[in-house]
């Protein structure tokens, strides 16, 4: 017999359910169809290129992510992680995501490199377009595993949030950055593999490259292994580097050099960053664009001015209070959001903010609102505003 807990309820409220042996049984049969089903999609061969082809939204985007919803297939039911999010990356921008843990932020990064952990984890739903260099746009839900192989890495590069656990450990540096070259450039060979690698750490700000593409990983300290990271993922100069808290393992001193040194990559290679963290500090410091996650769904976004400056949704002004800085007087405790995040197996059909929100009205556990337009570029899911982005008066929303 599992626990699982259901939220639906108000704060306060035992909600706790169990499943029986028998029902989780039955969960699982109905999840090995779906991932079946899905499975057999993704396995398909000789798939002709105009399946995947399409047309980009805006041509100044790298990619345009739309509807994109990515589930868990579990035993005690289906985790939604990435729940119709929607936004783009446009060409030599900076698009900071942030969030809480378990917000769907490297679900939504490993949706966009066809990582997602399968079998459980499926693209259910939506649409993620890409824009390669030589003008083809390609959808990413669509694309075969084997054509996928071809971007991934070359055009699109991930820096993972912990370097020990994305080298191996049982081979060494500069075989693990020639294997990148070789398998992406047909002209490559092992000794131009090693001179444009041991450049590339020379880039990267590696004082004794020639030592370290000898090296093996447990030979390196954090900040070295993070910069060889950086390294294999710009080695084929890619239109989009999605980095998944780079700096979360390295000191305050080598998580300013690691920063710096990806708004200089970007500046020379001219490509964009996704960059994922929790670290309000690091987005304010890096981002063109924020979005805002929360429960697998986006709650905000809008440039970083207006993100920071005139934050909408009561859970960004949270997050912004909860900073530490010159804002906090002596004495005064830090600001912390109350709650947990709802159940991801069992989300209310209502705001997922609702029972930890100081500002709720009736109205928001009575449906998930819409996204409310407060510039071209500004956008909050929110119940506190009207259409046409004003605050609500006090007397709506005591009528709410």
């Amino acid at each position: 017999m599992s626990f699982l807990n259901n939220d639906k309820n108000a704060e306060g409220v035992d909600s706790s359910v169990y499943l029986t042996l028998r029902e989780e049984r039955r969960i699982s049969r109905e999840n090995a169809k779906i991932i079946k089903k899905y499975e057999r999609e993704k396995n398909k061969k000789k798939v002709d290129e105009k399946e995947y082809l399409t047309e980009m939204r805006d041509p100044s985007n790298v990619v345009e992510i739309e509807n994109l919803h990515t589930y868990f297939y579990t035993d005690v039911g289906v985790v939604k992680s990435v729940n119709g999010v929607s936004f783009d990356i446009p060409q030599g921008k900076i698009v900071g995501v942030v969030g809480e843990s378990g917000c769907g932020k490297s679900v939504t990064s490993l949706s966009i490199m066809q990582l997602v952990p399968g079998p459980t984890g499926q693209i259910v739903e939506g649409s993620i377009r890409y824009k390669a260099s030589d003008g083809k746009c390609y959808e990413i839900t669509k694309m075969p595993r084997d054509r996928m192989l071809k971007i991934r890495g070359k055009d699109i590069a991930m820096i993972f949030q912990e370097p020990m656990t994305s080298l191996n450990p049982v081979f060494k540096i500069g075989y693990q950055m020639d294997e990148v070259v070789l398998l992406h450039e047909e002209e490559s060979t092992p000794e131009s593999a090693k001179k444009k690698s041991i450049e590339m750490l020379k880039q990267v700000g590696i004082a004794d490259p020639e030592k370290v593409y000898a090296s093996y990983p447990h030979e390196l300290s954090g900040g070295m292994r993070q910069r060889v990271m950086i390294a294999m993922a710009l080695i084929c100069n890619p239109r989009l580097i999605i980095a998944d808290e780079p700096t979360t393992a390295l000191d305050v001193t080598i998580q300013a050099q690691i920063l710096e040194l990806l708004r200089e990559i970007k500046e020379k290679i001219n490509g964009s960053i996704m960059l994922i963290t929790h670290d309000l500090g690091v987005i304010a410091e890096m981002a063109d664009i924020v979005v805002v996650m929360y429960a697998g769904r986006i709650i905000e976004q809008g440039t970083v001015k207006e993100i920071f400056h005139s934050p909408k949704h009561p859970y960004t002004i949270g997050l912004m209070k909860s900073r530490p800085g010159r804002h906090i007087k002596e004495g005064e405790k830090l600001y912390s959001i109350k709650g947990q995040v709802p159940n991801p197996i069992n989300m209310p059909d209502y705001c997922y903010f609702y029972n930890r929100c100081d500002k709720a009205m009736r109205v928001c556990s009575q449906g998930y609102p819409d996204l409310i337009k407060f510039s071209p570029t500004h956008y909050a899911a929110c119940y506190l505003y009207n259409e046409d982005g004003s605050e609500k008066s006090a007397e709506e929303k005591e009528r709410r």
